[in-house]
């Protein structure tokens, strides 16, 4: 295996309309990758056609439609190389994303991940910049998600080790969230403050499908963010949660048109501090006077 050489895993579902941007986006680093790994996921819209014209440049394998875990899971299993670089079919990474992660993984030899900052590409057409600093994780990971695959490079060795991305968990919204909390248990990590990545939202991603991305949520509450946890802690974590999840669902519930009462009223009954994400009670006086 030679050293520092870098595998790119695309999990692609239904991808015909943004895959090419991000292989695009994979052809124009300034750090050349050594393999570049795209899992069908059983696509129907037209995908497998698109990717024809890259089959002499890429790995292609299809599988029956599984779920995004199995897809990253598949193409670690093929890759050759010594890091893996996850890439989502809708993200795409600026030019220079490989170059600095490579940069940073070699200034910490000790790490076996590094993640980046990201820009937020919203479906309203706005751009927000989302960046957790490494020291800065615990215990707040138990709140927030700081890692979007798009944004991760990891040591395939410690992804073997781990055990991969959980195939059990429904949908595809919180496979990530589980990876990098049991990641982060057992394994050193760094990042890097410059946003690398644009990670599209749309109405048709599961991040905004509220519908789904809020039950899939809660199945991780006692499996990975309350791990540890006894007594009243685990008891006032497991409010304070479920309490930003409410309102999670409640913003992407807003961002598609639809009514978002409830879900913020549930979210203050869980953890009615008024400093606790303090934009739930203006939403909630927006949703009062729709």
């Amino acid at each position: 295996m030679k050293h520092d050489s870098i595998a790119v895993v695309i999990p692609v579902y239904n991808g015909a309309a943004d895959i090419e941007r991000a292989l695009a986006s994979v052809y124009s680093q300034s750090h050349a990758p050594d393999e570049v790994i795209v899992v069908d996921d059983g696509s129907v819209d037209g995908t497998p056609q698109v990717l024809n014209a890259y089959r002499s440049r890429i790995t292609y394998l299809a599988q029956a439609n599984a779920g995004v875990a199995t897809a990253r899971n598949r193409g670690v299993a093929l890759a050759q190389s010594e890091w893996v670089a996850f890439l989502d079919h809708d993200d795409e990474w600026l030019p220079r994303k490989l170059e600095c992660q490579m940069a940073a993984l070699r200034e910490s030899p000790h790490a076996d991940l590094c993640y980046c900052a990201h820009f937020i590409r919203a479906v309203d057409g706005g751009c927000r910049v989302r960046y957790t600093h490494w020291q800065d994780v615990w215990p707040g990971v138990r709140l927030r998600n700081p890692f979007t695959p798009s944004t991760g490079i990891v040591r395939r060795s410690a992804i073997i080790q781990l055990g991969g991305f959980d195939e059990s968990l429904p949908g595809a919204t919180c496979e990530d969230w589980d990876f990098f909390i049991r990641f982060a248990r057992r394994f050193p990590f760094v990042s890097i403050r410059t946003p690398l990545v644009n990670h599209y939202e749309s109405v048709r991603s599961s991040s905004v499908d509220y519908t789904k991305a809020l039950p899939n949520m809660l199945s991780i509450l006692d499996k990975s963010l309350l791990v540890d946890l006894i007594g009243f802690p685990r008891f006032h974590w497991r409010r304070r949660i479920r309490s930003l999840m409410y309102y999670q669902a409640a913003t992407s519930a807003r961002q598609v048109g639809d009514t978002a009462l409830s879900l913020v009223l549930r979210s203050i009954w869980e953890w009615p501090e008024p400093t606790f994400e303090a934009r739930r009670f203006k939403t909630l006086l927006l949703e009062l006077f729709r």
